[in-house]
């Protein structure tokens, strides 16, 4: 989902830029695409982060809805202007129309995917809630790690191949004399 709010960012700046060069007549609504763009660009690089994707792609749906609304609206005020006989600008039309399906289908893929992820958390959270980890009786054994299997529930499925996920922890031998966090007592 990151890398789609990546591409759909730069979409939208591409758009502008597209309505900047084809025409010298200038109107502000030639901006707005960019305006959309460029949030939408840093919440997709903020969602490669796998512990702020959740929240970078729920603003990111809420700036398309925006975008869709405002879309919407300018192209009922452009209709109305187009109606009534005024000159409307072809190309802010046009551009406002690429803007507003863009960020409409930006929606339906962005509400689809969360919805996934968030059944599937469930289904993992009602899954480890059902069958505990085990833990061992021996209190000795109290402090060592408890191992999951991978195909374990608690263990959850990796969502994506994320080169910037954090690895696993590494086992910690359970010698407390080969750790060089021991003290020495000193007299």
């Amino acid at each position: 989902m990151a890398r789609l709010g990546i591409v759909f960012g730069l979409l939208l700046c591409g758009l502008t830029i597209v309505g900047m060069s084809v025409t010298t007549e200038k109107s502000y609504t030639q901006f707005v695409p960019m305006m959309f763009g460029i949030p939408m660009l840093f919440l997709g690089v903020v969602s490669l982060n796998p512990h702020r994707r959740r929240e970078s792609v729920f603003f990111a749906l809420l700036l398309s809805l925006v975008a869709v609304s405002m879309g919407a609206g300018r192209l009922v005020v452009l209709a109305v202007h187009w109606a009534a006989g005024e000159y409307v600008n072809p190309i802010s039309l046009r551009l406002v129309l690429v803007m507003t399906l863009m960020s409409l289908v930006f929606v339906v893929i962005a509400h689809l995917w969360r919805r996934r992820r968030t059944r599937t958390l469930a289904a993992i959270a009602k899954s480890s809630q059902d069958s505990p980890p085990e833990v061992p009786a021996d209190p000795d054994k109290l402090d060592q790690p408890i191992r999951l299997d991978a195909e374990s529930p608690a263990n959850p499925p990796n969502f994506s191949d994320n080169p910037y996920q954090t690895p696993p922890i590494v086992d910690v031998p359970s010698d407390s004399s080969k750790t060089s966090f021991s003290r020495s007592k000193s007299t």
